[in-house]
């Protein structure tokens, strides 16, 4: 098997938004070995506690590169919730007022951190939570279901979105606002954010 592109953390997260693990399945099926729940809980008062269910670090399975081959993508969005995303949730949160009443789509978003925040402290009326990764969307939707108390009248989707698709989804909606984080990670990516974004916003503001 000829895996291009391997992620793996070698370093610890800036706990920009405390989190802590709250349960983790030992369970022998493979659909729920080595998964964790973690609680965040977002530093401003009255905002909600979210509990995402996601990959322990470094954890993987030779099915999941199995996957990344099918599709021409890598496993960086399964590895673990980056520092990266910890700081661009934490930028989103210190600037709430500017996802008010917005649409708001973000790219490459791994397990999600930044658009369920936005989701849950900004009044958003929309946020969309995209990864090329069909794995990591799964964990998305699911963790769409499993926070949907957190999130007021604001709609939260998950999209499967990849950087080589010559056309894009679908998207009858535009968006206002564009949150993307560590989107460059390999060489060779820097072009495919750009393209897509220019077909499914307006008026681009990239975070």
């Amino acid at each position: 098997m000829g895996i291009k592109r391997i992620s793996r953390k070698n370093s610890q997260g800036f706990n920009l938004i405390p989190s802590h693990v709250v349960d983790q399945h030992e369970s022998k099926d493979s659909n729920h070995s080595g998964d964790a729940c973690i609680c965040y809980t977002l530093p401003i008062d009255g905002a909600p506690k979210l509990i995402l269910t996601q990959r322990m670090d470094n954890y993987a399975f030779l099915g999941d590169f199995k996957i990344c081959n099918r599709y021409d993508i890598d496993n960086t969005g399964l590895v673990c919730n980056w520092p990266s995303e910890d700081v661009l949730a934490c930028f989103c949160l210190s600037h709430k007022d500017i996802f008010r009443s917005k649409r708001v789509l973000e790219l490459g978003a791994g397990y999600g951190l930044a658009g369920f925040v936005i989701a849950a402290a900004t009044e958003a009326s929309e946020v969309v939570i995209s990864d090329g990764n069909p794995q990591v969307v799964d964990y998305i939707q699911h963790n769409i279901k499993a926070n949907y108390g957190s999130f007021g009248e604001t709609i939260v989707k998950s999209l499967m979105l990849h950087w080589n698709q010559e056309e894009t989804v679908n998207i009858s909606n535009t968006f206002d606002i564009i949150v993307a984080s560590d989107c460059t990670f390999f060489k060779g990516i820097p072009q495919r954010p750009c393209s897509n974004c220019q077909m499914v916003v307006d008026e681009i503001r990239i975070l």
